[in-house]
């Protein structure tokens, strides 16, 4: 029996749809699993000057800075410009001093809070930076699809790269006086919820079980009280409501390849506002859902009334009700009753590898 014309069509469009389907699950597989260390090493390219910003505290710097120094030895370059950071200079100050020596590419090794104080340093320069994480987060290494903890395949990287523009945020945060604190940042901001996590996770939990310290933490606050917010998005209408957290980001993968942003990559000129509003355990639960569809199968944004998405180029926050607890790329920050931040186009470059490129 001849086959009729609209089964071979509806075969057709099923054989499509299925591989759409799985194309999108390999390519987000792919993102899922790249920062595990699968990329293949690259090449020697052009010499270097390189300087390396260090900090000391973190188990395996100084074995991480042994193997930049063997393999930029084998290489024929010039020995690396070393300097360490303190518990008063987090990073920033070095960064600016082997820039001053002539360092052309200036590798971060640390955590999320020494990467942050040389980036923040290499804005304005032509230098490129180059990030071996070593910290609980690894944030902005995660977004970039680094091999966080295989700290022989970044040095390969942050030496041979290829360059990939980033997107800062500057904010500055007021507690309703006049100590205004500035920051930049280069993955996300916090307040609320998120920096009350952030701020009561114990170094010795995070070295004790790594980033699920955070998950342990989240638990225990999760039931807490939320707090009123007056929002504008650029010259939007102003919005007033209810709320857990508010994050403002550049870009959205946590550990675990979870995947918390739905509008903005990392170098597209944008900033993401989510403002998350769970009440109950099962919103907390029906957010949880959201975010593992969207990480795993890449799934289109589903709008839910507990989380909302906006963005922009500029974002004015106010708590209405009192100063809330923020984080900034993890890192604490001074509790503010104001937030206004605004994105900063390609405000550096970072090694990454090629093959990540289509990734990114």
């Amino acid at each position: 029996m001849p086959i009729s014309r609209s089964k071979l069509i509806g075969a057709s469009a099923l054989a499509a749809t299925t591989a759409a389907l799985v194309a999108r699950a390999r390519s987000h597989a792919q993102k899922i699993v790249a920062p595990l260390g699968i990329w293949r090493t690259i090449p020697t390219g052009d010499m270097r000057r390189v300087g390396v910003v260090y900090n000391p505290s973190k188990g395996g710097a100084t074995a991480a800075v042994g193997i930049i120094e063997r393999t930029i030895r084998a290489n024929g370059w010039p020995a690396p410009i070393t300097r360490t950071t303190r518990i008063d200079e987090p990073g920033g100050e070095a960064a600016r001093e082997v820039l001053a020596e002539g360092a052309d590419t200036v590798i971060a090794v640390g955590g999320d809070g020494t990467v942050r104080a040389v980036a923040t340093a290499l804005q304005g320069s032509q230098a490129t930076l180059g990030i071996i994480p070593l910290g609980t987060g690894n944030l902005l290494a995660r977004n970039l699809y680094l091999p966080v903890g295989d700290v022989a395949s970044c040095v390969n990287i942050a030496l041979n790269g290829v360059q990939q523009p980033v997107d800062a945020i500057r904010m500055v945060t007021d507690p309703g006086s006049d100590e205004k604190t500035e920051h930049t940042f280069f993955v996300m901001s916090g307040a609320g919820f998120d920096a009350l996590v952030m701020n009561d996770t114990t170094e010795e939990l995070k070295a004790r079980i790594g980033w699920l310290a955070y998950v342990r933490t989240g638990l225990r606050h999760m039931m807490g009280h939320s707090h009123m917010v007056r929002l504008k998005m650029d010259d939007e209408p102003v919005i007033e409501t209810r709320v857990r957290s508010v994050l403002i980001a550049n870009c959205g993968r946590l550990q675990g390849g979870l995947q918390l942003t739905d509008m903005t990559d990392l170098d597209d000129g944008n900033l993401e506002v989510i403002v998350a509003s769970p009440r109950t355990v099962l919103e907390w639960g029906l957010l949880t859902a959201k975010v593992m569809r969207r990480t795993l199968l890449g799934a289109p944004r589903v709008e839910m009334p507990m989380i909302r998405h906006f963005v922009g180029h500029k974002v004015e926050l106010e708590m209405l009700d009192e100063p809330q607890p923020v984080e900034v790329d993890g890192d604490p920050a001074p509790s503010a009753s104001h937030i206004c931040a605004h994105i900063i186009p390609a405000a550096i470059h970072v090694n990454i590898h090629p093959d990540a490129h289509r990734l990114t």
